[in-house]
Parts: structure tokens; sequence; C-alpha cells
């Protein structure tokens, strides 16, 4: 039941957050704006609507989310995701592509990608986990964002981010660990030794940043940690995430098991209410076409500018 919200087009991107899905929080000075031209482009039902699915998308979590939960259809390719479902409906053109034909890798599905320089707004992007593909980081820059990319497996004279116009940063964000990194396809064991790590926080700071717009990671399995140490405990989160989630089965190869060893169907469930709970709501779910222990996710902070 996706509704294409092209009266969307018609409001400001922070009244159309709000209206539609963080009302009770808007304040009060906001409060006749927003009414004013959600009356001329949003029926009241269509409201009501919306915040409808999300909490019925929230409760679905939350059953899933008991000690006992388990998926109804385990042979499923992906059921580990099975519970975790879109909350914030949105069709092209207000998100790239509909998430029903995305293949889970390359392509980031994004929210607003015209909006997110609008009225002269200083977009700030960084994309964490380039590897082998600067495309989403050439993608932003071009649009006209700020963009910084961040990969302590990434040599800085490779010429994926040597000369490009991002700014590439030789350090991963987040915690190290104690990780085992034997046999992985990115980093050697004795090379994991060298890698460089530092918080989001830090990085920020380091950077001058008081916010970003848009934060991608894509880091084989630290998502998990990176979530519980810097984006939930977070009074300053990014507006739009785009990640991709690793667990249990994934391929060894790639993600180290040590990091995913216990993220089942409870664990997925428990992050993605968190996440929930904390104003995101998933405008985009896509089963990795290689591997579906992997999914990435598009999600929109709808209290940052209701707040």
């Amino acid at each position: 039941m996706a509704l294409r919200l092209l009266c969307l087009l018609s409001l400001p991107a922070h009244l159309a957050y709000a209206a539609f899905l963080a009302k009770d929080h808007v304040k009060p000075a906001l409060q006749p704006a927003l009414e004013a031209q959600a009356d001329e482009s949003m029926p009241q039902v269509a409201w009501r609507a919306f915040q409808a699915l999300a909490q019925e998308k929230r409760y679905k979590l939350e059953v899933g989310s008991s000690d006992t939960a388990a998926p109804a259809h385990p042979e499923v390719p992906g059921s580990v995701f099975e519970a975790v479902e879109i909350s914030l409906p949105l069709q092209p053109p207000i998100i790239k592509h509909d998430p029903a034909f995305g293949a889970g890798q390359g392509d980031k599905n994004i929210v607003g990608m015209n909006q997110l320089t609008r009225g002269g707004h200083k977009c700030i992007v960084y994309g964490m986990g380039i590897a082998h593909d600067p495309s989403f980081e050439l993608q932003m820059q071009r649009a006209g964002c700020e963009t910084h990319a961040f990969d302590c497996t990434v040599d800085p004279t490779d010429p994926v981010v040597a000369g490009q116009p991002f700014k590439f940063h030789h350090w991963c964000i987040g915690g190290r660990s104690n990780v085992s990194f034997a046999n992985n396809i990115y980093v050697s064991r004795q090379e994991s030794e060298k890698l460089q790590f530092k918080s989001l926080a830090d990085t920020m700071a380091e950077l001058g940043h008081k916010y970003v717009d848009l934060l991608k990671f894509d880091i084989e399995g630290f998502e998990w940690q990176l979530f519980e140490s810097e984006i939930l405990p977070s009074k300053n989160p990014p507006e739009q995430l785009s990640f991709e989630v690793h667990t249990q089965k994934a391929n060894p190869a790639y993600v180290p098991p040590t990091l995913v060893g216990d993220k089942g169907y409870v664990a997925v469930n428990r992050l993605f209410k968190s996440l929930y709970d904390k104003g995101y709501r998933v405008a985009s779910k896509e089963l990795n076409s290689g591997d579906p222990a992997c999914a990435e996710f598009v999600a929109i902070n709808v209290k940052k500018h209701a707040a």
C-alpha cells in the first residue's frame, strides 16, 4: 500500500516530515505554518494513515524482539529481516527508486536527492566503507554536498580515492574491538593491527561539523557497535541513514564472524525497534542479491526538524 507522496514536493522538507510522522513533536512556533500548508495539500486522513502504518510496523518489531521470537518462514532467504518492514512508504521522485526493484548493493536509495541543498543548505555527507566503489561519494559530491569518505582499509594512493572530488580520510569510524580478520578479503591479519579508528563524535569535531545530513555505512558487521555506541546514544543523530546490516550467516570472507555471531532474528528486531524509538522510519529495504543474510536500508529521522 505504497502511497505516492507527490504532495510532499509542495512542502518544505522539514514541514513535510513533521506533518506526516512527528506532528506531536512540532515546536509551537512551527505548528501554525505546518497546519496551514498541510491543510492545502494533505488530508487529515492521510496523516492518520501514515501514523497508523508506522505504529503497526513498530508492533511487529516489538513482537519479534522477545527472547523466543522466530521468523514465521525461516526457509525463505532473508527471513532474519522478516519483521523489518518499510514504515515510511515513498515512491519516486521522493525516493531514488522503488525498493521492490533494488538489488541491495551498489545504488543507494536516498530520499530527497534534489532537496539536500535546497535553500542554500550546506549539505554534509559521510560515507563509511568505500572499498573499491566510490560511486556513492562521487554522486553526493556532484549533487552539491560536502562529501567525506572514510575507510581505514584503503590506501590513500589508491586511484579509487586519490584525486577524487570528495575528501578521503584514512580511518574507520567506530571502535576497533577485538576482531579477528583471519581469511578476510579486505584486510590481512597483519594489516589489521595498523588500522586506525576514530569515533563519529571525534571525527565531526576534527572536521568542524555540527551535523551530518546523510550517513552512509557498509562496514561489514561493524555497524552493530556503531549503532550501539554512536548513533543510538547521540543527541544529534544524522537526518538520514543509508546502511547495510550483516547478520550471523553472512559470508565470513567479508564479515568477521566474531562481529555477527549472535546477530540473528531477535537482535535485528531489537535494533530496528531502537531506531524507531530514536525517530527513524525505514523508507527502503532491499535484500542483498548476493547474500540474503545482509540487507540495505534507508531510514529517515522524522524528529530531526520537528523537535
